[in-house]
């Protein structure tokens, strides 16, 4: 965004800094622990090498070369950026050999014992004897404060001391105060037993943090910082005081109008009426009175409580298939029927690359600015259903999208059990507009042990009875929202299973889309995805198509044909006339890194819809702006950091510019570094096109920008952040996932 900000002019005086060292690419450090830093990194320099001299050799001990003559497994840069680990670590940068596959490990909170403390999961109140900590993420802890006096959220949005607005907190009962009749009764002057403080000066003067110094990275775009108020860090940069001794916040019109004007002018219509009319720019919001039925088990699944009865009723009655029973067991059978709603046409082409789900790391400020940058379609974070049906804030916050999402966002969640999926589903359909939420996607390629060995995930490849009772539920349930799902080859790299699990999803038609992850889950997140295997399965799907693709009678086939609705389209024949298909999407995952790999892709395997990008948006998110102009882009570093920057504003602006919004935005932009830290720019590299499975020997960056976003150095990740959001807290330490997890850093690689 072309918006001069405060933050852009102290963002230059940091990089000032480091411009007075000697040599392009150096990074500072603190006195205090610049000898021991270079001895123990220039051995982690040394283990990196010896990592790559390893992998690079084939059993005879010899290096292997590709055909075009770059070594395989190692980033192809060229020698003027090369460092020897000889010279002061000092003056290099190396990327750590991160492990993502023990970074999926923590994908997600329920998937281990260990849940992180954020402000989408906080911890609860219960007591009892504390629980020995299990899992693979035990080195995970987030450091977040508090003010000492904490004001009430709605309190907060007032315009002035004087004139505060109306505490709006929900009550034990499910309702409001308003819909109760309830007046100012509560501590401190709440209502509906709310427990914040109400006082705006009390809080000022004795509740708040020292104000950060600077201007309110919101405030300085929008003109107002609407979701923080008086809670803001930087609230000095906007609040006066009036003649009265009263205090108002500051609205800058001036800084409003440009803002409006310039999301007018990049396309962005549904954000800027969002902020023209003041109607939420966050949309799928549960409102908490549903979150209370839902935890004491109230809330009502009518359209469910019919299936699940049934697949119940026949797991009873239907024996085990044996050889001599088959045929007897299947002549008794009866299908169910149970009529769904015709879906909604989903929009998915080759122009619209589509973003993973991405646990974590895919959160909402990081789709905003992948959306900003040309990704097609978006997907939430993977949600659990349990937890959703359960009534949990952190889980349902995950459905959360933004208005510049729509109407290409979709919610992905995992399910153990048919049950869990199937109501899980009715309560998404009916507590969230169907207008916000393009579709539904089913998780069936998670390899994590946790979700594996509880039946979901890519436990399912193996269980198509289970499968299939999901996504037929799921189907039943929905409504007009489409269902997708996304799978691997198979659970065994010997027996991939994908092709005959293809052919079933066709014959049942439940699903509107399957993406295929070019990995088996034994695979799991090493080695290179099989885009071989993945275009064999594109044709699969496009002779399935011609065969079943038969011109038919639109009015006859809405009474009584018995194909599933979700399966139909509007096609055009060579003539131009209409006729009534069946379709469903076929997406490719796996190792995306460019626009090379995208278009190679899709030329390879023409019969794909569309392409999925999961890691290489975490490296370098403009890949979606490389796909649009078909080309590479080099990006400098300070380019790179002003995308930091759009990050930091839209994590704010999510999680609010407090005390804790500053601190959750500081955490997510710390998960982001440690995988954007990898990339190699394109001008520094011998050969391309990059691969994202290669990894760099020890170089040194064109300047120090670059230099400083390149390193795997979590103190310098800490630095960046304190760039934008002032100094962290006293003894905040940030561990990147693959260094707490068991299985060590050096087993291999990950994607979303």
């Amino acid at each position: 965004m072309g918006i001069d900000t405060p933050a852009a002019a102290a963002l230059d005086a940091a990089i000032a800094i480091q411009a007075t060292m000697p040599e392009a690419g150096t990074l500072k450090r603190e006195i205090g622990h610049e000898a021991d830093s270079v001895v123990r990194e220039n051995k982690e320099a040394e283990r990196v090498v010896k990592k790559i001299k390893v992998e690079g050799k084939n059993g005879d001990g010899v290096v292997k070369h590709d055909d075009d003559g770059r070594k395989k497994g190692v980033v192809p840069i060229k020698a003027e950026y090369l460092v020897h680990c000889t010279e002061s670590r000092a003056t290099a940068t190396t990327t750590t050999a991160t492990d993502d596959d023990a970074a999926e490990a923590d994908s997600h909170p329920h998937a281990t014992s260990i849940q992180p403390i954020d402000d989408r999961d906080r911890p609860g109140n219960g007591g009892g004897k504390k629980k020995k900590e299990r899992g693979q993420n035990k080195g995970r802890k987030f450091q977040f404060s508090h003010d000492a006096i904490q004001l009430c959220p709605h309190i907060s949005r007032s315009p002035s001391t004087d004139k505060p607005s109306p505490c709006q907190r929900v009550g034990a009962g499910g309702v409001t105060a308003e819909e109760s009749g309830e007046r100012e009764n509560g501590k401190s002057g709440g209502v509906n037993g709310c427990t914040f403080e109400h006082d705006i000066k009390k809080y000022l003067k004795e509740g708040k943090k020292t104000d950060l110094d600077g201007i309110c990275p919101v405030w300085a775009v929008r003109g107002e910082c609407p979701t923080a108020g008086w809670r803001c860090r930087w609230l000095n940069s906007h609040v006066r005081t009036l003649d009265n001794g009263e205090m108002e916040l500051v609205v800058d019109n001036d800084r409003k109008k440009t803002f409006l004007q310039h999301l007018h002018s990049t396309g962005k219509g549904e954000e800027a009426k969002a902020a023209e009319e003041g109607t939420p720019e966050i949309l799928n919001e549960v409102h908490m009175k549903h979150k209370i039925i839902l935890r004491k088990n109230k809330f009502e699944y009518p359209i469910s409580a019919p299936y699940l009865s049934y697949i119940e009723t026949q797991k009873d009655e239907i024996p085990p298939a044996t050889a001599s029973s088959t045929a007897e067991n299947s002549a008794k059978y009866v299908e169910a029927r149970f009529p769904m709603h015709e879906k909604r046409p989903l929009h998915i082409s080759p122009d619209k690359p589509i973003l993973a789900p991405l646990t974590t790391t895919g959160n909402l400020p990081f789709r905003r600015l992948c959306t900003r940058l040309g990704a097609g379609i978006t997907y939430s974070e993977m949600a659990m259903s349990l937890p959703l049906l359960q009534g949990q804030k952190s889980e349902w916050a995950l459905l959360r999208a933004h208005a510049s999402e729509i109407p290409n966002f979709g919610a992905q969640i995992c399910a153990m059990k048919p049950w869990q999926a199937v109501k899980a589903t009715e309560a998404i359909t009916k507590l969230i507009p169907s207008h916000s939420m393009n579709l539904i996607d089913l998780n069936c390629g998670c390899p994590i042990d946790m979700v594996y060995r509880s039946g979901g995930g890519s436990a399912l490849l193996d269980q198509h009875g289970k499968l299939f009772k999901m996504l037929k539920g799921m189907a039943y349930v929905s409504g007009e929202t489409p269902i997708t799902c996304k799978i691997r080859m198979g659970t065994k790299d010997t027996a991939p299973s994908a092709k005959k699990l293809l052919q079933k999803l066709w014959s049942a038609g439940d699903v509107s889309a399957v993406t295929l992850h070019g990995r088996s889950r034994q695979q799991r997140y090493t080695r290179e995805a099989d885009w071989g295997y993945i275009a064999e399965c594109a044709a699969l799907i496009e002779g399935l198509k011609k065969e079943g693709n038969i011109e038919v009678d639109t009015a006859g086939w809405k009474e009584g044909h018995d194909l599933p609705q979700a399966t139909v389209s509007s096609t055009a024949d060579s003539s131009g006339e209409g006729k009534i298909g069946r379709t469903m999407h076929f997406i490719g995952n796996g190792d995306v890194y460019s626009h090379h790999d995208y278009y190679a892709h899709l030329t390879a395997a023409p019969a794909l819809s569309s392409v999925m990008v999961a890691r290489g948006a975490l490296i370098k998110p403009w890949i979606f702006e490389e796909i649009e102009k078909k080309q590479y882009l080099d990006k400098p570093g300070s380019e790179r950091l002003e995308y930091i920057r759009d990050f930091v504003r839209m994590g704010l602006e999510t999680w609010g510019a407090d005390e804790f919004g500053v601190g959750t935005t500081r955490r997510f932009l710390l998960e982001w570094l440690s995988f954007t830290c990898r990339y190699v720019p394109v001008g520094v590299l011998e050969y391309l096109p990059p691969r994202i499975q290669d990894r760099p020997p020890v170089w040194r960056g064109r300047d120090d920008r670059e230099g400083l976003l390149a390193s795997g150095d979590c103190r310098e990740w800490l630095r960046i952040s304190e760039m934008f959001l002032g100094k962290a807290p006293d003894g905040y330490v940030f561990v990147p996932k693959h260094k707490s997890n068991a299985h060590g850093a050096e087993e291999g690689e990950a994607e979303g």
